[in-house]
């Protein structure tokens, strides 16, 4: 049996791909356009300026890790009065680093890595509920020692160019992705509403192991609640404000999301309907409709 979470991340699919590897003395500044993919940087020698919309200009050191997701255009150099070039994001893996440098300079090194993480779109909503659209964390940040290791082993893996390192750098990051959302939940909790912030309150936690391993059965805000020791009034109330929605919305919520998998799957709408606590397929195809705006049948995949 797996935790919520768990389900989640397997939903989503995530994939890494890295971008560029920079490495570059002497002035130098890069914009980058709006996009619509979570992207991630990660310093692994020297200081950078990062501007970022609506967010006072700060410096990145070494071992900063930067995650957005669909960011606006943003900023990153060695000083404000550098004009910077426009960054256009490869299509595919690039098959050898980026390497913009002055060998004549006596200025400091800098390097970074820089890519994106993909997603299963059809479930990219589940992302927006775990994590928020910009992560920042330090080398040193208290309570990311886990996330810091990890940061540490990407950019000597980065570097050291050995067999392998492809393979090794994408499951290090999908690992890494993991370990932010573990890190928002147990240290930013009381920042970010949402399913983390759940699993990081015993009580809301019980509740959410209890929904996400029987979505078929049929639950009420009162059992829900015996699931999470509490009173129906308490729980309802402690629900809304830790994950951010009523118990029975998220209900709905993670039922939807199971049963666009299984429609992707093939599984038959009757099967769906009782496996996301409908007694009957039309009672679950109505709600289907009326929550992601279309019928089961248009989610389907086209047959060959």
């Amino acid at each position: 049996m797996s935790d919520p979470l768990t389900q989640v991340v397997r939903l989503l699919k995530p994939r890494a791909l890295l971008w560029k590897q920079l490495d570059t003395r002497g002035p130098w500044a890069i914009r980058y356009p709006s996009l619509q993919d979570t992207i991630f940087v990660l310093v692994t020698e020297g200081n950078a300026r990062l501007q970022l919309p609506g967010r006072p200009t700060r410096t990145m050191v070494t071992g900063d890790f930067l995650m957005m997701t669909a960011p606006e255009e943003w900023m990153m150099g060695d000083s404000e009065e550098t004009k910077p070039i426009r960054f256009q994001p490869p299509q595919s893996n690039p098959s050898a680093r980026s390497i913009v440098t002055d060998p004549s300079s006596t200025a400091p090194t800098f390097k970074l890595l820089g890519g994106r993480f993909s997603f299963d779109r059809t479930h990219l909503g589940l992302l927006k509920d775990i994590l928020p659209s910009v992560v920042e964390i330090g080398f040193a940040t208290s309570g990311a020692t886990r996330v810091a290791s990890l940061l540490k082993m990407l950019g000597t893996e980065a570097w050291e160019g050995r067999p392998g390192s492809a393979l090794v750098i994408e499951r290090l990051l999908e690992i890494l992705l993991i370990e932010v959302m573990r890190y928002q939940g147990e240290e930013q909790a009381n920042v970010n509403p949402g399913l983390l912030a759940g699993l990081a309150d015993p009580q809301i936690a019980a509740c959410l192991e209890a929904l996400h391993q029987d979505p078929s059965r049929d639950w009420s805000v009162a059992t829900l609640a015996k699931a999470a020791g509490a009173s129906r009034s308490v729980f309802a109330q402690r629900f809304c404000e830790v994950v951010g929605l009523p118990p029975m919305q998220y209900l709905l919520k993670w039922r939807m999301a199971l049963a666009k998998e299984m429609i992707s799957q093939g599984v038959s709408i009757s099967e769906i309907a009782f496996a996301c606590g409908y007694q009957s397929a039309s009672g679950f195809s109505v709600a289907f409709a009326r929550h992601v705006g279309c019928p089961p049948s248009h989610l389907r995949p086209a047959q060959n």
